[in-house]
């Protein structure tokens, strides 16, 4: 019965308006002010179902500042409670008022309390992935696969106040990012951000010119990667947003939106550099996985097995990139994109076999087949 409490009382309150539902928590300000500062840059209070919600940058906040404990147990009661609360909205008469279910949801997000930091965070883990899951019913339902054209249009009229649209730092690109300064101090918000743009400008322009990207994508990406500012001295999260058409199984791309940080005291320019194009060139890997790679399930082969590491913790390029098959892939890009050399073999270790190294390899060899298939088609 103590595994399924949370589904019991969310079905309560779908069907009790009025019943109460009470999260003790403890005032831990580590995990507090950053699921607030998310919750405060995307207005949460104001969200709908229609809404795109950064629930990669809650869960690694919960992952980064809880108790490995309270994690450890949201994570052994989500399948269940997920199962039952997907097999509940299924129902005819709930599919109708999908929204209401994620409304609801919301609300119990909105009103948890903070006298357990252990109650919080695993709370807060399961009710922002029940929310996920209600919205993505709703979006594969209700939001068949739209053209680019359509995309861009709800991205343009969704921005306001603080946000901008900076023009392209190289003009033969033509390409605009979303840029939102409302977190930069006043005597920042012009140079940061625009320093900002030309980091991630140049990022663009290069993988243009070594055709890992081309026009096409470029279209599909334009207007579509948001960076949002946070005066912070904390390294900050990015994420990364694709939907699923339930009849077809396309993936269609939807967003990819940067958290950068400005910290007074050590926010020197190759700092700033090498961390904005890090998360840039990290979030583009996920996009190549799905939208570039025909298959990168031969990528995964290398570490992984049915979802299992398959490899040493060392043998990554990062603690990050051994969380799944997908983070592997869009770190391992990252890094072998902006710090891989042709000697790379010498880095790390002369074995050709080296996870590593055949990390690389597989970038070389899948970008050479696009650049000849290219070549094919002219």
């Amino acid at each position: 019965m103590k595994k399924i409490w949370l589904f019991i009382t969310l079905y309560l309150v779908s069907i009790l308006p009025l019943c109460v539902f009470w999260i003790s928590v403890n005032n831990v300000s580590n995990i507090f002010d950053t699921v607030e500062f998310i919750k405060q840059s995307v207005k949460f209070n104001e969200i709908t179902i229609k809404s795109d919600i950064p629930y990669d940058l809650v869960q690694n906040a919960i992952k980064k500042y809880c108790p490995v404990s309270a994690v450890t147990q949201a994570e052994k009661e989500l399948w269940p409670l997920k199962e039952a609360w997907t097999s509940y909205l299924n129902k005819p008469w709930i599919n109708k008022s999908l929204s209401d279910r994620f409304d609801m949801v919301k609300w119990l997000i909105i009103e948890q309390k903070k006298d357990s930091s252990y109650k919080y965070c695993k709370d807060s883990y399961l009710l922002f992935s029940i929310l996920k899951t209600t919205q993505e019913l709703y979006t594969w339902e209700k939001e068949p696969k739209r053209s680019t054209e359509t995309n861009k249009s709800d991205t343009n009229t969704s921005t306001s106040g603080n946000t901008s649209h900076n023009s392209a730092a190289n003009k033969n690109l033509g390409f605009t990012f979303i840029h939102d300064t409302a977190g930069l101090p006043n005597d920042a918000k012009k140079s940061f951000s625009e320093s900002t743009e030309n980091y991630l400008q140049e990022i663009m322009a290069d993988l243009v010119d070594i055709h890992i990207l081309d026009k096409n994508d470029l279209k599909i990406l334009d207007n579509k990667i948001e960076v949002t500012y946070l005066q912070s001295c904390n390294v900050t999260e990015w994420s990364f947003r694709v939907v699923r058409n339930k009849q077809t199984w396309e993936y269609t791309f939807k967003w990819i939106k940067l958290i950068i940080a400005y910290c007074d005291r050590n926010n020197t320019v190759a700092r700033q550099k090498r961390h904005v194009q890090q998360i840039l060139a990290h979030e583009l890997g996920h996009y190549i996985y799905f939208f570039k790679d025909k298959n990168p399930s031969k990528f995964s082969e290398i570490c992984w097995d049915n979802g299992k590491l398959n490899c040493l913790p060392e043998e990554f390029v990062s603690n990050y990139a051994t969380k799944s098959q997908e983070e592997d892939y869009a770190e391992s890009f990252a890094y072998w994109y902006l710090y891989n050399t042709e000697n790379s073999d010498n880095q790390h270790g002369a074995a050709p076999d080296n996870p590593i190294n055949r990390r690389a390899r597989y970038f070389e060899d899948l970008f050479e087949e696009e650049e000849d298939d290219d070549d094919d088609e002219k």
